[in-house]
């Protein structure tokens, strides 16, 4: 049987490249463990695809283990506290486009140039002004401007 070290560096590049399509930061560190085993497999001449499967699960487990927080830091960058954004828009200003009906998920603004669904305590007709008062995922709380 001949050296699979080329396999499994495609493999792992393969993988690598799953990780932009798929979301949630794991395929990333099986593509390290594919590279992982197709250098240690190059190095060594691991003929057996036994142990080169065992090698590939466990490069791939440890480096998720000990890699995961170090490169979610790295690729996710800095990021708003939650707090910030619930407050960025409170106070603002907007325009009803769909009128505002307390508890209705019919209830559409536009703020900034985009439409966002909106609530409120009070019935608010179509083309009228409000007042963001807070923000629930991504629907905004509004009130009628006084």
């Amino acid at each position: 049987m001949e050296n699979n070290s080329l396999i499994w560096f495609i493999i792992g590049i393969v993988l690598l490249f799953a990780e932009i399509i798929m979301p949630g930061f794991i395929i990333f560190f099986f593509g390290i463990g594919g590279l992982t085993t197709a250098l240690i497999t190059y190095i060594i001449n691991i003929e057996s695809v036994i142990i080169q499967i065992v090698i590939f699960i466990i490069s791939s487990m440890l480096s998720l283990v000990l890699l995961r927080n170090f490169f979610g830091k790295l690729f996710r960058g800095k990021v708003d506290s939650l707090k910030e954004l619930k407050h960025e828009f409170i106070g603002k200003r907007a325009i009803v486009i769909n009128e505002i009906k307390p508890n209705s998920l019919k209830g559409k603004i536009e703020f900034n140039g985009t439409l966002w669904e909106a609530d409120s305590d009070f019935y608010i007709d179509k083309d009228a002004v409000v007042e963001i008062t807070g923000r629930r995922d991504l629907t905004l709380i509004v009130k009628p401007l006084e």
